[in-house]
């Protein structure tokens, strides 16, 4: 009995962290984006 509530919480603590880890790239990627975007930031000139 033990052993399957250990593995139940590690299973929704694996869940957690994946789902955790998914948003945090995700929202990552929209910062990138919108700092790209941003009219306010002049942009590097490559000459």
């Amino acid at each position: 009995m033990d052993l399957i509530i250990f593995i139940v919480g590690f299973l929704i603590f694996v869940i957690y962290l994946v789902t955790f880890m998914t948003v945090i790239y995700r929202q990552n990627k929209i910062q990138d984006q919108e700092l790209e975007n941003d009219p306010e930031i002049p942009k590097k000139k490559s000459n």
